[in-house]
């Protein structure tokens, strides 16, 4: 059985009941299970055994972190977003970089337009080219992730020219090519690094990694697939998923 560094079995972690709470609303939102009305703190707090104290923590915690809205005298709902990436998202790297209090930086391998690889292609519906952009991303030295992005010529041909050490791409198609991602296709596998991504992070070959394969989409429409490969030892911390059950909760 896997044990933790600590030497704690994870199966015999106890989360606290808030955390339970979150948890289960968070993957309610995500499973769209929930898509309006939340369940009342009460219903919670008679389900879960706990306060009801413990209830509005969670909840408040949830609206905090703009999961979802609280009004009075009617409830709680979900906020209504523009999509939902599932329990294993790429946070924006500079958010990732201030919550762990590191410097980030961004180095620009490859940034060019070039014939679309076939299995590029069948991601992105066939164009011709696609733009191409590598990027190897530090926290203050450390190399922590590497992106190979492909994206649609028409959609932002003038990307390879913006300063992409800087600047986010999907804030870039969003904010300056008014392009928004409105639907997300992803996978996610744990790897072991091969000798020439394992060079790029200064790391033996085979050393642990996560590898993220997104395809994403504005109005159903796929305008870009990126690759990600992260550091196993950093990509993750402090993660719940359990079952969800939305019957349980049902009216």
């Amino acid at each position: 059985m896997t044990k933790t560094q600590s030497g704690t079995d994870p199966e015999k972690v106890v989360l606290p009941k808030y955390k339970k709470i979150k948890a289960y609303i968070l993957e309610g939102i995500v499973s769209r299970s929930f898509t309006d009305a939340l369940p009342s703190e009460i219903r919670l707090a008679k389900f879960f055994s706990v306060s009801r104290m413990t209830a509005r923590k969670a909840m408040g915690e949830l609206e905090n972190e703009g999961h979802i809205i609280r009004i009075n005298g009617k409830g709680s709902f979900v906020k209504k977003q523009k999509h939902y990436t599932g329990f294993f998202s790429v946070r924006p790297f500079k958010q990732w970089a201030k919550e762990i209090n590191a410097e980030p930086t961004t180095k620009v391998i490859v940034s060019r337009v070039i014939d679309t690889p076939k299995d590029v292609g069948k991601k992105l519906g066939f164009p011709d080219q696609v733009i191409h952009v590598c990027r190897l991303s530090y926290f203050d030295a450390l190399p922590v992730r590497y992106a190979v992005r492909y994206l649609r010529t028409e959609v932002a041909a003038g990307i390879i020219m913006e300063d992409l050490t800087k600047e986010s791409i999907n804030e870039l198609l969003s904010n300056k090519y008014h392009i928004d991602v409105t639907k997300i296709d992803q996978e996610l596998k744990a790897v072991a690094l091969s000798p020439e991504i394992a060079e790029l992070f200064e790391v033996s070959p085979g050393y642990p990694a996560f590898h993220f394969r997104r395809t994403e989409f504005s109005d159903e429409k796929p305008i870009s697939y990126v690759e990600y490969f992260m550091r196993g030892d950093v990509a993750f911390k402090d993660t719940f998923s359990p079952r969800f059950d939305s019957s349980r909760f049902k009216n």
